[in-house]
């Protein structure tokens, strides 16, 4: 399939489900029904706050790829920040201006635009973020060297991609491949076949520091998430479990990285 017709095929998928939403979309969304997605968001995924470390931005020029609904991007405006937001769904970002409106923010900045092609001068940044996006690009490292490029020297990246050895790899694995006798098949096809949109990557560290290799001081590390302790669409185990995990397993892989 062409890049063309999987960019096609991913933005379908979030126009029909953006993220956080589950697919319950409102005609008429309420300051409520984004205040139970944020709330829902930062208790699944608490972890985002203390990495995007909004406070810290205060003033300070931020892009976030692939905004979605906006959740975390009011986090950055009300932190200070002088804050853009992109993204390729059309429904994703009319969610997200009626977030910032509702809460009283200038929704301007919230562009519809592709990661591998940024509507912005070369250096015009001075942090970067991205959560759980750019996994879902065709060409990621094109949209990786257009980070890079929107980047000031000196300037700072954030970005969670999937870590494909992780427990949700292996749940992948064993529902599509032991289960279904396709027992050589790697796991990266499953996660591009059946993890939601059509196309999805995850990585190892080895091959995330070479999408980084422009960047310099690329630490990467995983975070174990309950993804990675679900045992169907809603039943998932204790939190606890957590703690019995190695950290190399979890689903979640940070990179946080500066421009030269």
């Amino acid at each position: 399939m062409e890049d063309f017709e999987i960019k096609q095929a991913v933005k379908q998928f979030w126009d029909k489900r953006p993220c956080g939403t589950f697919g319950v979309i409102l005609d008429e969304p309420d300051s409520e029904y984004f205040a139970k997605i944020r709330e829902r968001r930062y208790k699944l995924e608490p972890f985002i706050k203390a990495i995007a470390d909004f406070p810290a931005l205060k003033g300070k020029k931020v892009l976030e790829v692939g905004c979605g609904i906006g959740i975390d991007g009011l986090e950055f405006v009300r932190a200070g920040a002088h804050y853009a937001g992109i993204d390729s769904s059309e429904k994703s970002l009319a969610l997200a201006k009626k977030y910032f409106e509702l809460s009283g923010c200038d929704s301007r900045n919230l562009i519809l635009a592709d990661a591998e092609a940024l509507p912005f001068p070369d250096e015009a940044f001075n942090f970067i973020y991205s959560w759980g996006v750019l996994h879902h690009t065709p060409d990621i490292e094109k949209a990786i060297n257009e980070i890079h490029r929107v980047l000031k020297p000196g300037g700072a990246a954030s970005i969670m991609l999937y870590n494909r050895y992780s427990l949700v790899g292996l749940q992948l694995y064993l529902l599509y491949g032991l289960l279904r006798f396709n027992w050589r098949t790697p796991v990266s096809e499953f996660f591009s076949r059946h993890h939601e949109s059509l196309g999805t990557k995850a990585f190892t560290d080895t091959e995330a520091r070479e999408l980084f290799r422009r960047f310099k001081e690329v630490k990467i590390y995983n975070i174990v998430t309950p993804y990675d302790r679900r045992l169907s669409k809603t039943l998932f185990l204790p939190a606890f479990f957590n703690y019995f995990i190695p950290s190399q397993f979890g689903f979640f892989k940070i990179i946080k990285t500066r421009k030269p």
